[in-house]
């Protein structure tokens, strides 16, 4: 499964390699996570927040799929596990790609 660099920063820095979006998060990015009912507008913003979840709950997360859908919006499905449980939980990512910036990312928990 081929995982492209933009998608590939953003969950080394779920995972608290912050710095690994510096390059591929646009400065108007928005991120939106369903769960939390939580949308994080701005680069330093969502910098900000990735390194708290990451910190907060030591995640580890597994890439299970990737699709790409006729608008070019990219599914990527995945198990994220960490200090907050000893399961994993399933979630999908929906990210919108713009000139290799992350423009938007929709989180979706998908268990029941």
């Amino acid at each position: 499964m081929e995982i492209i660099p933009e998608i590939k920063a953003c969950f080394e820095a779920k995972d608290g390699i912050i710095d690994s979006i510096d390059n591929y998060f646009a400065d108007d990015i928005r991120i939106e996570d369903t769960g939390e009912n939580t949308i994080i507008t701005g680069f330093s913003e969502c910098k900000i927040w990735l390194q708290k979840k990451s910190q907060q709950y030591k995640i580890e997360t597994k890439i299970v799929g990737i699709i790409t859908d006729t608008n070019g919006i990219i599914k990527v499905s995945v198990l994220v596990s960490g200090s907050f449980s000893p399961n994993s939980f399933p979630f999908d990512y929906y990210f919108t790609i713009n000139n290799g910036k992350i423009k938007n990312v929709k989180i979706v928990y998908t268990g029941e």
